[in-house]
């Protein structure tokens, strides 16, 4: 059935056409959970405990093995299962769940989507870990076989109490991301050698151009 409805329009969810729907699967999926606020706000070390599982479960779609879409089945109040959401970059979603199934034997194994990005937790006997999420290029670029970098949460927390707190940019587009704000401290890490280095540059440059305009100076006598 999901076929048949995607064939109406394959350029309409990414596909070139009928013939490449046809030779899609439906990959690796995961229950979605969600942060809830309060929670969050007086969170300190631990996402986990922040969390509620979502009657929703999110898959990737595969074509020809590697992952081209992704879609959410959602559980009715029936009880029935029925797709809500086909579509979009599968990259970010593809490389959480990668990363939970790297790590080895872990226990609550759990995906957290919040504005669209994923985040993967998991603990190790008594030790909670995230693995942050990624910035769609950088998930393009590792691709499913990188070693995610596993990380204690209070960074984290960190940044998403911060962004939960910033009203600054509420209904605006192009709010930074989750991606973009945890990583932002190492971005300012690489940039200050550069800046240090280019000041020390310039000193450099500015010394011998005074130094060999002195020695242009005709001597008085």
């Amino acid at each position: 059935m999901i076929k048949e409805g995607l064939s109406k329009d394959p350029e309409g969810y990414g596909y070139v056409n009928k013939a490449e729907i046809s030779e899609i699967t439906v990959g690796e999926g995961m229950q979605i959970h969600f942060i809830d606020g309060a929670k969050l706000k007086a969170a300190s070390d631990s996402l986990l405990d922040t969390v509620t599982p979502q009657e929703n479960w999110e898959f990737l779609v595969l074509l020809n093995g590697l992952p081209k879409s992704k879609m959410v089945i959602q559980k009715d109040a029936n009880g029935a299962y029925q797709v809500t959401e086909f579509g979009g970059n599968p990259n970010t979603l593809a490389y959480a769940i990668h990363a939970l199934q790297v790590v080895g034997e872990v226990t609550e194994p759990t995906l957290i989507r919040e504005r669209d990005e994923y985040i993967a937790a998991f603990k190790e006997g008594n030790q909670e870990f995230i693995i942050a999420p990624q910035p769609a290029s950088s998930a393009d670029s590792k691709g499913l076989t990188s070693n995610p970098d596993p990380q204690s949460p209070e960074h984290l927390i960190d940044v998403l109490q911060a962004m939960q707190s910033d009203t600054s940019d509420d209904g605006k587009d192009g709010a930074g991301t989750i991606a973009s704000a945890y990583y932002a401290e190492d971005n300012n890490q690489l940039t200050k050698p550069i800046i240090i280095s280019a000041i020390i540059a310039l000193a450099a440059v500015f010394l011998i151009w005074t130094y060999l305009r002195r020695r242009k100076q005709p001597e008085h006598m």
